[in-house]
């Protein structure tokens, strides 16, 4: 296959890597959006399921028993188990466990914790939303991430499973690079990989040419287009380092890098 079509392929690949990298960071602003739209107090459960709830000891309360986590229907089943010190910012928080029945109707329902002496709920406040669904496909349905609406997925999972594939359509990128560069060889030609604006002696590109160019100072350059068909303009050797060499544009010609030369 000539340059032209190897061309080709490698700029599908370009597209495809960019498709990926947009779709990466497209499902990591989804979770994001949904994450800081979410409550942390509201649950969203089934009926059969049961949840653990924890926070620290509101003010005035030492024990268990001077705490009250209410219930507001019977099908909701509350218990304190126990109290423990926390890993992080130490202080004493209560964990508790809400149960709820196999019959319980789908709604919103709130679990409020309270003085256990007088009934009052604790300050600062601690009050729950648990959203119940009649199933999985409901929870599915109200969830803020379009991508968990949309798939049934997390947003973040499914970016963390597309970042390997990203590498497949850069290596391809990179192997057709390779094999552009022998092919251009062949036909005595090469890719300009740098173009910079230039003061008095014009715009500045930079390609190599293989090991042996044989080209000096001084040497004239036909300048193409990407696909080598066109003469864009023309460009005066400067300065040739191993492979690597430097030409300036003639005739305040100006181009990008992308185009092909080679020696007049």
């Amino acid at each position: 296959m000539n340059f032209r079509g190897l061309a080709v392929r490698r700029r599908l690949c370009g597209l495809a890597g960019t498709a990926l990298i947009l779709l990466v960071l497209a499902l990591v602003v989804d979770g994001m959006i949904a994450g800081g739209r979410s409550d942390p107090r509201r649950f969203q459960l089934l009926p059969g399921q049961s949840l653990t709830l924890s926070d620290p000891m509101p003010r005035g309360t030492q024990r268990l028993d001077d705490l009250r986590l209410s219930s507001p229907v019977p099908g909701i089943g509350v218990r304190l188990v126990e109290t423990f010190s926390g890993f992080w910012l130490g202080g004493t928080l209560w964990r508790a466990e809400a149960a709820l029945a196999p019959d319980l109707r789908p709604g919103e329902y709130d679990l409020v914790m309270r003085y256990a002496a007088n009934g009052t709920a604790v300050v600062p406040e601690q009050s729950y939303r648990l959203s119940v669904y009649p199933d999985a496909k409901a929870i599915q349905a109200a969830s803020l991430s379009l991508t968990t609406r949309a798939l049934g997925l997390s947003p973040y999972l499914l970016a963390v499973c597309l970042l390997p594939l990203i590498i497949l359509p850069m290596a391809a990128s990179f192997a057709l690079s390779r094999r552009i560069d022998r092919a251009l060889a062949e036909a005595n030609m090469a890719e300009v990989y740098r173009a910079m604006g230039g003061g008095e002696t014009g715009q500045m590109i930079f390609f190599s040419l293989g090991p042996e160019h044989g080209l000096a100072p001084g040497a004239r350059l036909e300048v193409l287009d990407e696909r080598g068909e066109r003469i864009v303009g023309a460009a005066l050797v400067t300065a040739v380092h191993g492979e690597d060499v430097q030409a300036a544009m003639q005739d305040g010609g100006q181009v990008h890098p992308g185009v092909l030369v080679r020696p007049a």
